[in-house]
């Protein structure tokens, strides 16, 4: 099963039809007490990143500290999977497909006795062909096909909320256009905050941070979706100037850091037992992205993908003639993971021989594998935000590759900028300096780290206390 970043193979998804919401609202209103507090949890999540996994794994640990009898709903891409890792129920947060921004099929399906033949199917294939020839004619079909679905998805989304007392929009992936344009997440944020003040559940923006937000359709969507929100926050101080530029007034804002950091201790599982393979060798963990990657990656550009997994395969080379002893890892499943095999590929024949002896790849099903591994190492080489994210919070001194300048601000926050290098120019020399630079300020790099979580923890906790607040508050009028 392939998991993309906001988007899943089209044979994996399905489009709702009014009886699929009607039929996941009536199996899913039952398993809600109304007496208790019910927080919804709105994220374009697919269960393949396991940084948002984190990020709502933290959420619902700290206001459960607050509320203890609160249960948790999703508004995801993928309800199975919230509901199996993080909640009680979800609700599917599009009507449709987009590519890169799709719903997985979260209803049992069962052919009915007049399902089309394969016959059928292809005098469809051929009708449609005909339609496409006539662009005015399709897309005025297109347009007329979604309305209804759209229609019976918020009908449905209404009553969903009805049963909730607080909608949260939290983590990454929330002000983006990226992946599925302006009619992808910014249109879904702004249906849903139109639908929370109709259900009077308030709406709360949290610790989010702004992506690309270019186009007038997202801008004008992700304002509207901002200016409803009756508390907001950025995870940086760039994304909330982003959102200034969207809508004045949130100039003001608070920025409260990532919530990745703020799980605790209790949260965190025991390390993975690496070491002991490790025979006292020092080692360092390798976090692998699939970026510019041809199939996984919204903007391809397979030159720059080759040349990183061709810098990354000369440093697997270079630490294993050093004789450090080498874990992969991966924080977003099924992409980065296919970014292994391809640096293996490239090793020469003597780093190849070495492997047996030199390298472990555990398996990584949740974020709590990737921190159980990361907590068994001595330092991190990550590609991606929330491997880095993942490995401060797993006390582990990293090197960031950043494809992205969201990985920047999370370096210059922490004090990290001379371990920071950059995806498009960056060589396997780089990495190696820089790893040499971190072996020797390891214990300098930690106290950083640890000051810079002791310094955020106030701000995350209060706001914890903000949306326990407002969750307790519409509780009590019902």
């Amino acid at each position: 099963m392939r998991h993309v970043h906001g988007g899943v193979d089209t044979a994996e998804s399905a489009t709702l039809t009014a009886e699929d919401v009607s039929a996941y609202v009536e199996r899913v209103a039952p398993n809600i007490n109304a007496r208790r507090s019910c927080i919804a949890l709105l994220t374009p999540y697919n269960g393949g990143n396991l940084g948002d996994a984190s990020i709502l794994d933290a959420v619902v640990a700290n206001i459960g500290r607050r509320l203890p009898d609160a249960q948790f709903t999703g508004i995801c891409l993928n309800c199975a999977n919230f509901v199996e890792r993080h909640g009680v129920g979800a609700f599917p947060l599009a009507a449709r497909n987009i590519p890169w921004y799709s719903v997985w099929a979260f209803i049992p399906r069962h052919s009915p006795p007049g399902e089309p033949s394969q016959t059928s199917r292809g005098v469809w294939g051929r009708i449609k062909v005909a339609l496409k020839s006539v662009p005015v004619l399709w897309q005025c079909l297109r347009v007329a096909a979604i309305i209804p679905r759209e229609i019976f998805h918020s009908v449905g989304g209404y009553r969903f909320l009805r049963t909730q007392d607080l909608l949260v929009v939290s983590g990454g992936g929330q002000l983006n256009e990226q992946y599925g344009g302006g009619w992808g997440q910014p249109f879904a944020l702004f249906k849903w905050a139109v639908l929370a003040r109709i259900a009077r559940v308030p709406y709360v923006v949290v610790s989010v941070r702004a992506g690309k937000v270019a186009s007038m359709t997202a801008r004008s969507f992700v304002a509207a979706a901002l200016r409803m929100a009756c508390y907001r926050s950025y995870r940086d101080k760039n994304s909330r100037e982003v959102a200034t530029g969207l809508l004045q007034r949130t100039a003001e804002d608070p920025v409260v850091p990532d919530l990745a950091f703020s799980l605790s201790s209790s949260q965190l599982p025991p390390p993975a037992g690496i070491r002991a393979i490790a025979q006292h060798r020092t080692v360092i963990a390798m976090s692998p992205i699939a970026y510019a990657k041809p199939g996984m990656w919204p903007s391809e550009d397979s030159a720059l993908h080759n040349r990183y997994v061709h810098e990354m395969a000369e440093v697997v080379s270079q630490l294993l003639m050093r004789g450090y002893f080498l874990v992969i890892v991966c924080s977003s499943l099924g992409d980065d993971e296919s970014v292994i095999p391809e640096l293996l590929g490239r090793l020469d024949d003597q780093s190849k021989q070495r492997i047996a002896g030199q390298m472990h790849i555990p398996t990584i099903a949740t974020w709590r594998d990737l921190v159980a591994a990361l907590r068994d190492v001595d330092l991190l080489i990550a590609s991606r935000l929330h491997s880095t994210i993942l490995g401060f919070v797993s006390e582990t001194p990293t090197i960031a590759i950043s494809f992205d300048s969201k990985v920047d601000w999370v370096m210059e926050d922490l004090g990290q900028t001379d371990y920071l290098l950059q995806i498009r120019d960056f060589t396997s020399k780089d990495v190696i300096k820089a790893l040499d630079r971190l072996e020797l300020q390891k214990d300098v790099v930690l106290q950083q780290v640890a000051s810079y979580r002791r310094r955020i923890l106030p701000g995350a906790a209060s706001q914890y206390d903000v949306l326990a607040d407002l969750a307790m508050a519409r509780c009590r009028r019902h």
